[in-house]
């Protein structure tokens, strides 16, 4: 929120300071600079001509002519999902006088629009004052100076300190060297109301690949039945399962198609005169969807809900030691809702 008032308020200060016009300044005298821009693969952003053509209009100049002194690069990066965009001016010589950090959008060509009136906001020059000489066009001319007045008797020589190397300069990855995706890890708690013959509960560990619109991703997920008997007959039944998880990725939101295999654990109490463990299989495919809240750069909070058609299910008898017949105790229903809440991860 702190950020976008500032925004707002760098607008109200563009529109209300009167800029240079181009008839009321000698071409030498404008700001000028020779633009470098760099947009990753596959983020939809405008051509460079754009950029050049926004800012142009609001100096009412060419801005970016071949022939300058200056240089600004602008770098589009992704972010965490969104994109932002670094931005770094230098002299003639090489050496950086501003460099900022665009708000990252979810839009490259709204991104493009904020770069071009960060560059007018800070660039911009109210009239009847002269614009930063690093800036201009042209190398302004010297100044005359006045006759020199006769040289005073010399000093003794005072030897000069010594001036500390120039700090050096961070490298920094080139943004088309980073790959298209992000990993993502996360942990979760899971509550299956009917899962098992009670309100299962467990956790889940999920690991996936993010792109800026789809993800992939596989899931390890257990719950158990807390309650431990089923029609007063001591039994726990667990269900394990792993799933394939392919999602669309939305602003705040995923919508996934879980498809998960696995099997049911049964186990019979020592209370028992008869002690004995079962294993069935499991199948099923449904949808999923999720909400995320950021925490930090690098950390977040995803809640979900998922909705699971059983395509093989279990069938739980019993036969008593007393009696040769069964009966049937439980069996899997044909819909399994759960819901959960995870801890996400993104290195």
């Amino acid at each position: 929120m702190r950020r976008a008032f500032a925004n707002l308020l760098t607008v109200a200060l563009v529109s209300l300071v009167p800029p240079v016009m181009a008839d009321e300044a000698p071409t030498a005298r404008r700001i000028a600079f020779r633009l470098e821009y760099v947009a990753p693969p596959g983020a939809n952003c405008p051509a460079k001509s754009a950029l050049a053509e926004l800012t142009s209009a609001k100096y009412r100049y060419d801005a970016f002519p071949d022939a300058a002194r200056a240089s600004l690069s602008v770098t589009v990066r992704r972010a965490g999902g969104r994109l932002d965009a670094l931005l770094v001016a230098r002299d003639d010589q090489g050496a950086v006088q501003w460099e900022e950090t665009a708000t990252p959008r979810w839009r490259c060509d709204e991104l493009v629009e904020d770069v071009a009136l960060m560059i007018y906001a800070r660039f911009m020059t109210p009239k009847g004052e002269t614009p930063e000489a690093w800036t201009l066009l042209a190398q302004p001319a010297p100044a005359v100076a006045a006759p020199p007045e006769p040289p005073p008797a010399p000093a003794p020589p005072v030897p000069a300190e010594p001036r500390p190397p120039p700090p050096a300069q961070e490298a920094r990855l080139p943004d088309s060297a980073a790959p298209p995706f992000r990993p993502e890890l996360s942990a979760a708690l899971v509550v299956a109301p009917l899962d098992t013959p009670g309100v299962a509960l467990g956790g889940a560990l999920h690991v996936a690949l993010r792109w800026p619109w789809v993800s992939l991703g596989v899931e390890l997920r257990g719950v158990v039945d807390h309650r431990g008997d089923v029609d007063n007959v001591p039994l726990r039944t667990w269900l394990a399962t792993g799933s394939a998880l392919p999602c669309l990725v939305l602003q705040r939101g995923r919508v996934c198609i879980p498809i998960a295999g696995g099997f049911y654990q049964l186990s019979l109490a020592d209370v028992l005169t008869v002690e004995a463990d079962a294993a069935q299989p499991f199948g099923g495919v449904g949808l999923r969807g999720s909400y995320d809240v950021t925490l930090s750069k690098h950390v977040g909070l995803r809640g979900y809900a998922e909705v699971l058609f059983g395509l093989r299910r279990a069938r739980l008898e019993y036969v008593s030691p007393d009696s040769l017949s069964g009966r049937t105790l439980w069996t899997t229903p044909a819909v399994l809702p759960s819901v959960g809440m995870a801890l996400v991860w993104n290195p």
